[in-house]
């Protein structure tokens, strides 16, 4: 014991002056810890002892240097840890002193707030932070502090609550080892110091202006972590927010903030931001906003203290008050925001607009406030000047945003400067959505105000040369960005178009065509005065003499500025004009207005088409195309107009110039607006189509693009040729295709059949692709019906495509696929184009194919496989081109035409069906995606071809599945054999699911035997090892499902269980159920296991069956946990498959098992019911033959059960799966219901529609379809039960129609309880029904007068079909009475697209209730607003209701 025999000797140590006390002995830090670890060693009061020295020595030596400073040794730490934690002990003498008895006293002798102090200085001074010394020190404060806080002053705490953001701080500075956050595991220190000095905040009255004023001092690390409150985990944003909220409550308090009045508090807390702003920028702007936020909110608080002084105040007054110190204090921050002009600068000040915005700050009648504000919206334009500049996008979003908001917050503040801002608009990329924003909000303000003809005459000048040529680049670079701005964007264009249509005035109308018409002619006669000065300079055009006292011209803009704002211009105005609601004038002014309109389309358009396209060369030149662009876009626009009825035309010189214009190398976008004149121009039989036609195909002939070009669908950005055939496919496509079809000879047909089938279908090269590019346009093509309605391009199309792959049929496919004949070269050169025909074919309708054209495909698919496969395997260098994707394809096109063919027995030879099982084990061993679809499809079309082999054995000819049952016994017998095992799987399939033993000959019968004994042979050495446990024996998914066939395939036979073969269902399901791998692998290994359990459980002993089926049970449950019950597919199809084969006996055995398990008390767990339930319904739906009382019975029980416990209906997993097991023997098993199941059904609806208390957060509308299906496949098909129970199928109605309500926004709390308490607890209030489900809804009441025959499965006279017209009519009045309260409910209403969708069946409710029923409704249930509903709905129920007369 280092000497120390007593407490006298231990005291005397502590006390010592020197450490350690003897020379060469031990320190006083290890004296203190071995004492207090010796229980032998009695010394009163030990624990206070060792504290107050501990606590004494941290206080007195926090100042030396690190070495030698026992607050940063963790020696004491560790020791004032255990001693504290210990709750007193006898043996350490404390005699069960309770610790607050002595501590207490202790601490107020020994202040640990220097303590504490010191520590946290010296931590944030740290290159890194000693985390389990900080631990301990957490330990150590969480006992110390909540004791010691109440004697702790509130500058005290200030400086603590400093020095913690200080550490904060630090830990966040990347410089630091471990610098982080999370590096502070335990942040109970913190918060507990936080927490103190709010509270003391709280209570400090008078201090409160002193601490302000200490806080300033720690100012730039609290703006540091109120950066950061918004990154990282839950812990530190609950830290970081209790940082924030003491910073505000001692910034922001109701005694701070009564100095207000005399700026004294601004001064001071903005002389500090602005002197952090110097050094961190950013520290300052990014918290700035929420700031600001904060310090709007303390306003409001305190609105009444700070405000509501005096008697003589106006109402409005004190909300005045708080809008000037809001906007005074905007003031302050936004004078900080403006120092710098970089992206952060600018977000803070679309932050803090935000505030305003959002507070309402802005107070009309402060014109201070209102030139505040005004000054960032000039800063916002000024720095719209920059639109031209990449790197700004940003700073060009945040201006057009600022400029949002000010207009959101008063429109007249920047009213003024809207001719200014339209012009920097013009080049603003339009990936900058603010900027769209902001002209809608113009248009939408100009709209209400009735002023659309400033906001018309704004944009027309933005197209003005002067603006223009501000734009840097050249005339080429200043149209593509004007044509990519917002003010030529289709959004724009949709708005404005609409604005003007609905919102100009008929006294609007004739001014604006006619400024719109002085705009176009200005502009268009000024390009043509400075296109003759620059021909006349350059000598090529007649030279006036200029009058000598005219003045000298000083224009020296070049022409094609002046042809780009004439062109963007015509694109702007005709929008206007193609907008005039000309429907609004009488009929002398409408004629007028039309008059003017020819006039703008002679004088203009007209005129630039004749002066560009008569003139010889003058279509040559780069301006020249760019105005006859706009001209050809301003004829187009008005001559498609729907409202204007006067005739536009052009003569023939013109049209026979353009068309001669189009191969002379003009720009892409005239080509295509040139071929779009035209085609209109035949459509209106003004010319003649077939010159048209011949310039287009040869066009699309010789510049369509290959698959990798791409357009964006903007006309400004089609920069050649190629660019332009494909716009011009697209055009064809989308309009142009039924004139196409009438228009064109065959010689014409053929060639843009040739067009279309020469492109590459293959989008696995083009997904990266933004944009649309050919196989996008063709293949959208091939997917409108309208396409394949067009009987001449039909026709000629499926002609080429025939064409194309004639030279299939000259191969033969049994020597290609036997390997006698050598694939020629010439085939395998031309193997990628017949692929690419089969790409097109895979998107050709069935429908629209001849029989005979679909064999003949089918067999050259035959060919065009074989070639695929062969490709494949070759490893010669010209194959390269083949993919597996290619060979997927031509496979899929088999696939779906033998499906829809439906007898394929004598198209499909044996030869391609061993072909496609060979391919299929090399398509099982390659892994990647495309090798899983080329698997799928292998295996479906040789499952279909030995459906059909099967069939056709059935009838007699049973040779060939003879042959091809001995081809895959021998495969079992083979090692490494190239046939895969999965084919002769899903023939066990097929014959154990659709064929009898009976129907084969002997010779079948006997072949597959052989296969039964082959299967068993090459499987039982592997799997034995299984069933002795082994759990590092590896599972082979092939081996294992091979051998789930074979007992599968035994049954089939009859075979007696051999004794030698090993029972593995339960080692593999306990394996399975251990299982840690892959969860893919785990659900590809559920299904088999699970099949072999059911097929062992069938040949097991009788005694033991039912345990058998019980574990069955067990293992499904556990499987449905572990893959999820949304991936269950698999096990149920082997469930189903398994229950077709059991016995009645054993199947009743399951279905009482079923019985036991189904209570929700019986010992499982609700999802494990729930998957039992669903368990159950996939056994009723594959029930075995002869079972249908018991299935009667099992049904009956079950509806009773979930009728009787309202768990069924409430809990959400059993919910949904209670809805889906009554739907399904609602719709699937009819005939299985009796009149005794009536009752729980209703009383599960009941259950489904009542109204709760409580709801969930979101809508189940599952739940609604569920009992809308319910009910319409009981009205459908047991109207036979329906009828006794017409009152309950009432009440489900409305209680449906009850359902589409939705809640009426900012409800009372009481009025809000009143609407819920008569909703189900499924839907939620903020998730209201939408118009499908009031579209289902409406299905079911309109089945109500549909005549069903009644499906009882019960036998006798034959039925006549009928309807619940007469005897529901007597329940309809009760159901309009539910919809006619919804929609007067004064707290709900009913969207608008859901009383749409709901129309038909009311008015089938309204056709059985008649007038007579319809007169008494009115009179006795309806008040005078359902009166008026209700003459309203039978109002437009007259107008559709057929009357008889055609």
């Amino acid at each position: 014991m280092s000497g120390l025999q007593n407490a006298q000797d231990f005291i005397r140590a502590l006390k010592a002056s020197s450490d350690p006390p003897h020379a060469g002995g031990p320190l006083k830090i290890d004296i203190a810890a071995e004492a207090w670890a010796n229980a032998a060693l009695y010394v009163p009061n030990k624990a206070e002892a060792i504290v107050e020295w501990i606590l004494t020595r941290l206080l007195k030596d926090k100042s030396k240097d690190r070495s030698s400073n026992p607050v940063r040794d963790s020696r004491y730490w560790a020791l004032l840890s255990r001693v504290l934690a210990f709750s007193g002990a006898d043996k350490h003498g404390d005699r069960g002193r309770a610790l607050r008895t002595w501590l207490v006293p202790l601490l107020n002798r020994v202040p640990i707030a220097p303590i504490i102090l010191s520590y946290l200085e010296s931590a944030a001074t740290e290159e890194s932070l000693d985390s389990s010394q900080h631990s301990l020190f957490t330990q150590c404060i969480g006992v110390l502090w909540p004791l010691a806080v109440p004697k702790i002053n509130p500058e005290t705490l200030l400086e603590c609550f400093g020095a913690a953001l200080h550490l904060v701080v630090a830990l966040r500075n990347p410089s630091l080892s471990d610098g982080s956050l999370q590096s502070l595991d335990d942040r109970r220190a913190l918060s507990l110091i936080v927490s103190s000095y709010r509270a003391a905040l709280t209570n400090s009255g008078s201090k409160r202006k002193q601490l302000y004023a200490l806080f300033l001092k720690h100012l730039e690390c609290w703006l540091q972590v109120t950066t950061w409150s918004t990154e990282g985990s839950s812990a530190q944003l609950s830290l970081a927010s209790d940082i924030y909220d003491a910073g505000i409550e001692t910034v922001f308090g109701l005694d701070v903030l009564k100095q207000v009045t005399d700026q004294k508090h601004e001064s001071a807390l903005a002389d500090s931001l602005e002197r952090t702003l110097k050094t961190c920028p950013e520290t300052v702007l990014r918290p700035l906003p929420r700031l600001f936020a904060s310090y709007v909110r303390a306003v409001k608080r305190h609105k009444s203290a700070l405000f509501g002084q005096g008697s003589s105040q106006a109402p409005g007054h004190i909300a005045e008050q708080l809008q000037v110190a809001g906007m005074a204090f905007y003031g302050s921050c936004a004078a900080l925001a403006r120092v710098g002009d970089d992206d952060v600068s600018w977000r803070c000040r679309v932050a803090l607009l935000e505030v305003v915005e959002s507070e309402n700050l802005l107070n009309i009648k402060d014109e201070q406030a209102k030139t505040l504000l005004r000054q960032d919206g000039d800063m916002a334009v000024d720095s719209l000047t920059t639109a031209s500049d990449a790197r700004c996008s940003d700073r060009l979003d945040s201006a057009a945003r600022v400029l949002t908001l000010l207009t959101r917050i008063d429109y007249d503040i920047m009213s003024t400067k809207a001719a200014a801002i339209f012009p920097r608009l013009v080049a603003v990329p339009s990936a900058i959505a603010s900027a769209l924003q902001y002209l809608e909000l113009l248009l939408e303000f100009d709209s209400k105000t009735r002023n659309l003809p400033t906001s018309i005459a704004h944009l027309s000048g933005a197209f003005s040369v002067h603006h223009l040529q501000r734009i840097p680049g050249g005339p080429p670079t200043v149209y593509k960005a004007a044509s990519a701005g917002p003010l030529t964007s289709l959004r724009f264009f949709d708005r404005l178009s609409g604005a003007v249509h609905s919102f100009l005035t008929p006294g609007q109308i004739l001014e604006t065509i006619g400024h719109v018409s002085r705009i176009l002619t200005d502009a268009y006669e000024l390009f043509l005065e400075q296109d003759s000065k620059v021909s006349a300079d350059r000598g090529e055009g007649p030279r006036k003499k200029r009058k000598k006292d005219a003045p000298m011209s000083q224009d020296r803009t070049e022409p094609e500025y002046r042809a780009i704002s004439f062109a963007l211009i015509a694109q702007t105005m005709v929008v206007v004009l193609r907008s005039v609601p000309l429907h609004t004038l009488a009929q002398d002014v409408r004629l007028e207005a039309q008059r003017a309109i020819a006039n703008i389309y002679s004088s203009v358009a007209l005129k630039a088409l004749r002066d560009g396209l008569m003139v010889s060369g003058q279509a040559e030149s780069w301006h020249w195309q760019i105005v006859l662009t706009g001209a050809l876009r301003l004829h187009y626009g008005l001559v498609s107009a729907p409202g204007l009825e006067s005739q536009l035309p052009l003569d023939q010189a013109i049209l026979r110039a353009m068309l001669s214009l189009i191969s002379s190398g003009i720009i892409p976008e005239l080509t295509v607006e040139t071929f779009r004149i035209l085609l209109h121009q035949c459509s209106l039989d003004t010319f003649s189509p077939s010159d048209v036609l011949e310039k287009l195909l040869a066009h699309l002939e010789a510049h369509l693009p290959s698959h990798k070009t791409a357009w964006t669908g903007k006309a400004h950005t089609l920069s050649s040729d190629g660019d332009s055939a494909l716009a011009l496919l697209h055009l064809m496509a989308q309009r142009w295709l039924p004139y196409l079809d009438v228009w064109s000879t065959p010689e014409h047909r053929k060639r843009f059949a040739r067009i279309l089938t020469k492109s590459n279908l293959d989008k696995s090269h083009t997904s990266s692709i933004l944009g649309l590019n050919v196989p996008v346009v063709i293949s959208r093509m091939f997917h409108d019906a309208q396409f394949w309605e067009l009987m001449n391009i039909r026709d000629s199309f499926l002609a080429q495509l025939n064409e194309q792959t004639a030279s299939l049929d000259k191969l033969n496919l049994s020597e290609l696929l036997t390997g006698t004949l050598s694939t020629p070269r010439k085939a395998r050169q031309e193997n990628p184009h017949f692929l690419a025909i089969y790409d097109i074919l895979l998107l050709t309708p069935s429908e629209y194919l001849p029989r005979p054209t679909q064999v003949e495909l089918l067999r050259r698919g035959f060919v065009a496989d074989a070639l695929a496969s062969e490709a494949l395997r070759s490893p010669k260098s010209e194959d390269d081109r083949i993919s597996r994707r290619q060979l997927l394809v031509v496979r899929e096109f088999l696939r779906r035409t033998i499906a829809y063919l439906g007898n394929v027995e004598s198209v499909m030879t044996t030869e391609f069906l061993y072909h496609l099982t060979e391919t299929a084990s090399a398509h099982s061993q390659a892994n990647g995606a495309a090798d899983d679809d080329l698997g799928a499809v292998t295996m479906e079309l040789i499952d279909m071809y030995q459906g059909a082999l099967i069939r056709s054995a059935k009838r007699g000819s049973a040779e060939v599945v003879t042959n091809l049952v001995n081809r895959y016994a021998e495969s079992y017998t083979i090692e490494g054999s190239s046939v895969s095992s999965r084919p002769s799987l899903l023939l066990i399939d097929y014959i154990a699911r659709e064929s009898n033993i009976k129907d084969f000959p002997v010779e079948t019968v006997q072949a597959l035997r052989r296969l039964y004994v082959r299967m068993i042979s090459s499987s039982v050495t592997h799997l034995s090892s299984l069933a002795t446990g082994v759990s590092r024996t590896p599972l082979d998914l092939d081996v294992l499902d091979s051998w789930s066939h074979m007992q599968i395939l035994r049954r089939w036979l009859g075979e007696e269980v051999e004794e030698d073969v090993p029972l593995l269902g339960q080692p593999l399901a306990q394996r399975l159920l251990s299982w840690t791998g892959d969860k893919r692998q785990t659900m590809a290994l559920a299904p088999i296991v699970l099949s072999i359990l059911l097929q062992e459980s069938h040949a097991a002993p009788s005694a033991e069956r039912a345990e058998r089926l019980q574990y069955v049970m067990v293992v499904y449950i556990s499987l449905v946990r572990l893959c999820g019950r949304q991936d269950t597919t698999s096990l149920e199809s082997r469930l189903g498959t398994a229950c077709r084969t059991f016995s009645p006996e054993d199947f009743s055995v399951l279905l009482d098992l079923l019985c036991e398990a189904l209570p929700v008390g019986s010992g499982l767990s609700t999802e494990d019911v729930a998957s039992l339930i669903r368990f159950s319904a996939v056994v009723l739906r594959d029930a075995p033959e002869s079972t249908s009382k018991i299935c009667q019975s099992f049904t009956t029980r079950s509806l009773n059960l979930f009728a009787d416990d309202k768990r069924f209906t409430s809990v959400v997993s059993l919910r949904s799966e209670v809805m889906d097991f009554v739907v399904r023997q609602c719709n699937e098993r009819p005939a299985s219901l009796r009149t005794a199941d009536l009752s729980s059904l209703w009383s599960i609806l009941r259950a489904l529609l009542a109204g709760s208390p409580a709801h969930e957060e979101t809508t189940d509308i599952a739940v609604f379809h569920g009992v809308v299906n319910t009910l319409g496949a009981l009205v459908r098909l047991r109207r036979d039960l329906i009828l006794n129970t017409l009152p309950h199928l009432g009440f489900a109605l409305r209680q449906l129609t009850s359902c589409l309500r939705s809640l009426r926004p900012q409800l009372g709390g009481k009025q809000r309880r009143l609407v819920l308490d008569t909703l189900p607890r499924w839907l939620a209030p903020s998730h209201a029904l939408g118009a499908s489900e009031s579209k289902a809804l409406a299905r079911l009441l309109t089945t109500l007068t549909t005549k069903t025959m009644v499906r009882s499965g019960a036998g006798g006279e034959p039925q006549k079909p009928e309807s619940l017209v007469r005897p529901f009519s007597k329940h309809a009045t009760y159901v309009l009475i539910a919809y006619v309260e919804a929609v007067n409910d004064p707290l709900c209403f009913i969207a608008m697209p859901v009383r749409r969708e709901l129309q038909p069946g009311l008015y089938a409710l309204c056709d059985m209730l008649g007038e007579h029923n319809r007169d008494a409704m009115m009179v006795s249930a309806l008040d005078a607003g359902g009166k008026a509903t209700m003459k309203a709905l039978w109002k437009e129920y007259e107008k559709q209701r057929y009357v008889g007369k055609g």
